[in-house]
């Protein structure tokens, strides 16, 4: 009994003598927009203390700086003195530790950017993407950890957090990683919960809208069961979707037991938008596996100081752009025609996007960083885009393994053995994925991945939907007289913003952000300029006057057509017994059903 008692007390007073790190999150004024943030380090015995404030968010891959929003930056020891520190970098605090047991950091980073789901603090509420808040010690990221919020008022807390027992709002992670992808909505939100599986679900809504939680319920369910029949297994204790019903509002981001998406408060009645929204749903929850747990290598794990370049993007947001709207189909909210109808739309985005014969799929995922998400000026014609690209792609990739296993096997194959392989820290590389295929697809798929994935040939749209037993006819095809040029209006300017390659525009000289004054002599604004165009003929010369870097000047423009190809895609006549085994496995509907 003495040996055991021992034994307790040397483990308490060793686990003791670990490092710990304790977070507090609290927002005295919401209207300032001033998040207060408190990190305690006890017992890490270094002289020197590092404390460093994350580069980008997960789901975003764009350098964001969130170290701008932070002031007032100060540190003590355990005796509340005051300790010294300095900057290093735009990321870094560094503070003299000396010989302290125990350092607490403090400041306050201002909040009011939601426009990237990151940090906003108010009035209404708060909602905190932790990795744009708080700072974290490189050496101990991989340690547990605590956080305790102090909300503002009567508010709570919703969280994919643990929960601690007996501790009001006190919450625990693992990692500082595991801690980064759980978002807090801090507010009046309204939560329902919902079970499947057996394990919880919440709904969490912040704001006011037309939504019958009923139908949401109902609704989500399915997305959830068609994902769980698809992965096999839930693979979290508890799920939540939160949702921002705002003017204006958009978009999502996936995390690890949680999404955040953006609604307008009133499209919930408007079926067309609402399906939209399901999708946006379905996209954000497929990432629950592939992207939070099925990892390109270059993020597993992520390094939160810096870009972490990556060629498999394509797989991470295509693929799931690709599955989304088969979910979508999988649990009944759309029919095969419908979905054809979106891939009619795909191969008109792949033929017209000039940028694809720029950029091939695997740069575009590399590039991420510099160019998809700094919306450049020029992104259309020199840009392939790694989630509609990327999607394209899987969809032939799909069609690809149906047809040489015999309809056996799919990329739904394909993307549950990589999950099982390279979950949760391994991560996988194209390479993985090419000899994953061609186990299920049989036989080599270096030429696919070299023409599809690494290279800019344009996509065997003819030949690989065939296998399904479906053509592309061109249909609503436009022809208008046009100069090849996009106009933008800004106060009283109106800008040029994008021109198309060899159009008269480009060929008369003109360029991008030029300000266009007046055609023929006349004023004119961006509704009326393209009206008076056409009305004219091609071949006729117009004259434009423009201010480039205030210097006004004349340019001769010669009339020409632009004409837009819009693509259907039908069923053949007479399948054979394999396209249509083909289009009945993939679609999940008969092939007799009439539409």
């Amino acid at each position: 009994m003495k040996i055991f008692q021992f034994l307790l007390i040397l483990t308490t007073l060793m686990a003791h003598s670990q490092p710990a790190v304790f977070y507090r999150l609290s927002m005295p004024k919401p209207a300032t927009h001033l998040f207060e943030v408190e990190i305690r380090i006890e017992n890490h015995k270094t002289k020197i203390l590092d404390l460093h404030m994350p580069a980008w968010r997960t789901g975003r891959y764009l350098l964001l700086d969130f170290s701008g929003g932070v002031q007032e930056f100060s540190a003590v020891d355990e005796k509340n003195n005051l300790l010294p520190y300095k900057k290093t970098d735009k990321d870094t605090w560094r503070i003299e530790q000396g010989s302290s047991k125990s350092v607490t950091a403090r400041y306050k980073v201002y909040a009011n950017e939601f426009n990237m789901r990151t940090r906003e603090l108010n009035s209404e509420h708060a909602f905190v993407d932790p990795l744009s808040v708080f700072m974290y010690v490189d050496e101990l990221k991989n340690k547990p950890l605590q956080l305790t919020v102090v909300p503002f008022g009567d508010w709570k807390v919703t969280t994919g957090l643990d929960e601690s027992d007996g501790a009001p709002f006190t919450f625990s992670a693992p990692t500082f990683e595991h801690f980064g992808d759980c978002p807090l909505e801090i507010g009046h939100q309204k939560d329902f919960d919902f079970f499947v599986d057996g394990k919880r679900h919440i709904i969490s809504i912040y704001g006011e809208g037309n939504w019958n939680i009923d139908t949401l319920i109902n609704d989500v369910t399915k997305i959830v069961i068609a994902n769980k029949e698809f992965w096999g297994e839930l693979p979290y204790k508890k799920f939540i979707f939160q949702i921002h019903c705002q003017p204006n509002a958009g978009g999502g981001t996936e995390h690890l037991n949680s999404t955040i998406m953006g609604v307008r408060p009133f499209i919930f009645s408007n079926p067309a938008a609402y399906k939209g929204f399901l999708g946006l749903i379905s996209h954000e929850y497929f990432h629950t596996w592939n992207v939070k747990r099925l990892r390109p290598k270059a993020i597993a794990p992520y390094d939160f100081s810096k870009e972490n370049y990556s060629e498999e993007l394509w797989v991470s947001e295509g693929t799931t752009s690709y599955f989304d709207d088969l979910i979508i189909l999988r649990a009944k909210f759309s029919d095969a025609r419908s979905y054809l109808d979106k891939v009619g739309q795909m191969v008109t985005n792949e033929r017209m996007r000039y940028g694809n014969t720029i950029q091939s799929v695997a740069e575009a995922s590399f590039d991420a960083w510099i160019k998809y998400w700094r919306g450049r000026q020029n992104a259309q014609n020199a840009e392939s885009d790694y989630y509609g690209k990327g999607s394209q792609v899987s969809l032939l990739l799909d069609l690809e393994i149906r047809q040489r296993s015999k309809n056996v096997h799919s990329l739904d194959d394909v993307m549950r053995a990589m999950f099982k392989r390279f979950t949760p820290t391994q991560g996988f590389t194209n390479a993985d994925l090419q000899k994953t295929c061609e186990e299920f697809g049989g036989g080599s798929f270096r030429e696919f991945f070299h023409d599809y994935v690494f290279s800019t040939v344009s996509l065997p749209w003819d030949q690989t939907l065939s296998y399904a037993g479906l053509e592309i006819t061109r249909r609503d095809s436009t022809k208008r007289i046009s100069i090849g040029i996009t106009t933008q209006d800004a106060g009283e300017s109106t800008r040029i913003s994008g021109i198309t390659p060899d159009s008269p525009g480009e060929k008369a000289g003109l360029e991008i952000y030029d300000e266009i004054v007046a055609l023929n002599g006349y004023r004119v604004r961006t509704n009326d300029f393209y009206e008076r165009i056409s009305s004219m003929n091609a071949g006729d010369e117009i004259i434009l006057t423009i201010f480039r870097n205030d210097r006004l000047k004349e340019l001769k423009v010669q009339l020409g057509y632009s004409g837009t190809i819009n693509y259907a895609v039908k069923k053949i006549a007479s399948p054979t017994a394999l396209q249509k085994a083909i289009y009945e496995e993939w679609l999940k509907e008969s092939w007799d059903v009439k539409r």
